[in-house]
């Protein structure tokens, strides 16, 4: 139970926190010591490898729902989802955590795997280099939209009409 908590709520205070997160922070949140995380968690990679694990698991039953549902505006909630995902997994993370290579590739197909998910929506009728191209100005505009603090919903509103 207290391993669950711990994914959880790191996968919260990556998001709210970003790169001020740190397991200081998870344990004042828990009111549990370091040690305590350390128990579950030989290591920081150990508990990146679980939060990206059930972040992503979690990620793709939202989008397979939203792809059940097939709402009328089901791109653009496609691309709340992906943009999401997209602030999980910014370069600066792994830099900031030092965490090693491995976990920011875990990640990373991760990551992929849900743009496969998603983008038969997308990109529809597209060729598959017409795709590839689409999913790098997707990619290039959550990335660019991240760094500078851009309203993501103005961002996929206007990425929505491009598509």
């Amino acid at each position: 139970m207290l391993k669950e908590k711990l994914i959880e709520e790191s996968i919260r205070c990556l998001r709210e926190e970003g790169l001020r997160f740190s397991l200081d922070s998870l344990a004042k949140r828990l009111k549990v010591s370091k040690k305590t995380i350390y128990q579950y968690f030989p290591s920081k990679e150990a508990l990146a490898y679980a939060l990206y694990e059930k972040y992503y698991a979690d990620m793709g039953q939202v989008v397979q729902k939203h792809l059940e549902q097939n709402d009328a505006d089901l791109p653009t909630l496609l691309l709340r989802c992906y943009y999401d995902a997209a602030c999980m997994v910014r370069g600066e993370i792994f830099n900031k955590y030092c965490l090693n290579s491995a976990v920011g590739e875990f990640a990373l197909r991760r990551h992929a795997a849900l743009w496969e998910k998603v983008a038969p929506q997308l990109c529809g009728s597209m060729t598959a280099a017409e795709a590839k191209t689409c999913r790098l100005i997707v990619d290039g505009a959550f990335d660019r939209a991240i760094t500078q603090h851009a309203d993501s919903d103005e961002v996929i509103a206007v990425l929505r009409r491009l598509l």
